[in-house]
């Protein structure tokens, strides 16, 4: 059988980095409209003289659920999580939504004493925009809510206009939905390709030895095309296996 020609391959790999960098960027323009929706919120508590508060947070609902619209089925939830002691109020909080049949607020354990603590202040998608100041993808892992879905947690930082990190706006990103999004290219590519994360972690492929969480070494992470902006790399599965 003849095999396609470079050009050929390399129209296909591109086409895929094009949807997967689109998709991407509409993901964390969600984020983006919600951090800003925050900051100006931040600011203007500040202005009129207030201390925020974790009820004053109550505005951020309508920018939250209209990302959370806007992104259908591909968000399994999304908010803010604000940084340790920025409250008067609370030493943490999650402003955190979940749309089913209609708007769900969920909420957490945040009792240091407790034998549930969700302490965010350690984990992957909050520590890196604090620490790095830079938007970041944590995962694939299972959701910690308790529902077993595959996700990806995606954030950006939140930053008063003088500066200060005030938290992240996140979102839950189920793999299922990234599958369904991005598997007509892959499919159409005539390639078998993976979608990695920076361990090297599968998120999709259309390869059905590849499945999401799975770990890929060899050759194809070397030369795979990294997805700009985020820890992602598109490898091609073909470069690991034997000619002949």
């Amino acid at each position: 059988m003849t095999k396609p020609t470079t050009d050929a391959y390399r129209d296909g790999m591109d086409a895929v980095h094009i949807a997967v960098s689109e998709l991407v960027e509409d993901i964390f323009g969600s984020l983006y409209r919600i951090s800003a929706a925050a900051t100006e919120l931040w600011d203007r508590l500040v202005r009129n003289g207030k201390s925020p508060r974790s009820s004053d947070l109550g505005e951020l609902r309508e920018a939250v659920l209209a990302e959370l619209r806007h992104q259908g089925a591909m968000f399994n939830g999304s908010g803010l999580v604000l940084a340790d002691s920025v409250l008067a109020d609370r030493p943490r909080h999650l402003e955190w939504w979940r749309v089913s049949a209609k708007p769900q607020k969920l909420t957490f354990d945040l009792n240091p004493n407790s034998e549930y603590f969700y302490d965010y202040s350690v984990m992957e998608w909050f520590v890196v925009p604090r620490d790095r100041h830079t938007r970041w993808i944590a995962g694939p892992y299972l959701d910690y809510t308790g529902v077993d879905l595959y996700i990806c947690t995606v954030s950006v930082p939140v930053n008063s206009a003088a500066g200060a990190f005030i938290g992240i706006a996140g979102a839950d990103v189920t793999l299922a939905s990234l599958d369904a999004a991005l598997m007509p290219a892959l499919q159409s590519s005539g390639k078998s390709l993976a979608l990695i994360n920076h361990e090297g972690r599968v998120i999709v492929a259309n390869n059905a030895d590849h499945v999401t969480g799975s770990r890929l070494r060899g050759a194809a992470i070397a030369s795979g095309q990294p997805v700009p902006g985020t820890q992602w790399t598109l490898v091609n599965l073909d470069q690991d296996r034997p000619n002949g």
